[in-house]
């Protein structure tokens, strides 16, 4: 059996994975690295991967574990979902990447420090001699449209000052095939308490950012179907979620028709369709306390949270001059002007799902 050195050797320089899927024998599993530059010190910046191919041709489904170097509960639930498959079981592959963004990863760090702190999930499709992660990027968009696998889930994680419950995100680029319906009954499994659908442009005021650099955003143009999961909390991992995700990816499998239908999971048949979010950023700094917790429906002009000063003085009272659903709600008390307290949705409707 050739060995992934081997085919990486042999392959174009962006089609590592696609020619391990079309060389391999069936019913395979491979694992391997591909080689994106090196360190000072010499050692590899590279993309590792697992690749399961099955018994029977079918659909295939890419996961990245990650983009932002300290979401990791998705990388974890991603091996041990690909160590519980049975390639002999199934009709189709699975292509995981555990981080597109290694070199944050390894320094603990949202973004790769090297190149000014640059987010990953704003530079796709990326430049093969531009910054890091610009070339991180492009080696990664390069693998995933040489494959146009069926359905690429883009994994995230809440940051670590925030709480929040599981949601979606997708994002719409202009004449793309896929429409949101195509997406929902993938979304449904993981029970998201809100989809959102993210308005790309200067005028959405959403995030700072350029976001139609987004993976999931330039798949969609390819007409790839993709889309965003807010999984867990940035640099945390805990046993239940891990179950809960590897037993979303088994019934993500199901729902393609890789697995049998055995491994399908009901899912949500409710959710929010949020078209307007937002953070809610302080104009004075101090110590933030919140007894809100995500979900939860704010009246207009009801307290969201207050700001004491370090003598005691509630100093601010914070509130909306609308009705809000809060989406995450920081846990850090420490905050400065400008900080965000919360990441609020601000128009949604009730949402269906097949």
């Amino acid at each position: 059996m050739m060995t992934g050195d081997q085919m990486r050797q042999e392959s174009p320089p962006t089609q590592t994975i696609k020619q391990l899927l079309d060389r391999a024998p069936r019913g395979t599993v491979h694992r391997g690295r591909i080689p994106l530059g090196s360190r000072a010190s010499g050692a590899d910046i590279a993309l590792s991967y697992i690749v399961v191919i099955g018994r029977e041709p079918g659909p295939t489904l890419w996961i990245n574990g990650q983009v932002h170097g300290t979401e990791v509960c998705a990388i974890v639930a991603g091996i041990e979902f690909c160590r519980q498959l049975d390639p002999g079981q199934m009709a189709g592959n699975i292509v995981f990447t555990a981080s597109g963004n290694p070199l944050a990863l390894e320094s603990r760090t949202w973004a790769t420090q090297q190149d000014f702190g640059q987010n990953l999930d704003t530079s796709f499709p990326g430049r093969p001699d531009g910054f890091i992660t610009e070339r991180m990027a492009h080696r990664l968009f390069g693998e995933i449209v040489a494959v146009r696998p069926d359905l690429l889930l883009s994994m995230h994680a809440q940051g670590t000052d925030f709480s929040s419950k599981i949601y979606g995100v997708y994002k719409l680029p202009p004449n793309s095939p896929v429409e949101p319906s195509d997406l929902y009954r993938f979304l449904r499994i993981f029970e998201p308490f809100a989809i959102c659908h993210m308005r790309v442009g200067p005028e959405a005021g959403e995030h700072p950012g350029h976001h139609a650099g987004a993976l999931d955003y330039q798949a969609m143009a390819q007409g790839i179907p993709a889309f965003m999961v807010e999984f867990g909390v940035a640099q945390r991992s805990t046993p239940e979620e891990v179950r809960f995700g590897v037993r979303c990816y088994f019934g993500i499998c199901a729902e393609l028709g890789i697995l049998a239908a055995e491994h399908k999971t009901t899912g949500s048949s409710h959710s929010r369709l949020v078209t307007s979010r937002g953070h809610l950023n302080v104009d004075v700094g101090g110590l933030w306390q919140s007894d809100l917790t995500p979900g939860a429906l704010v009246k207009a002009g009801d307290p969201i949270g207050t700001i004491t000063d370090f003598t005691g003085v509630v100093i601010d009272t914070v509130s909306m001059p609308m009705d809000v659903l809060l989406i995450a709600v920081r846990q850090d008390p420490v905050v400065h002007s400008g900080d965000s307290v919360a990441y609020l949705a601000k128009q949604w409707s009730s949402l269906d799902l097949p």
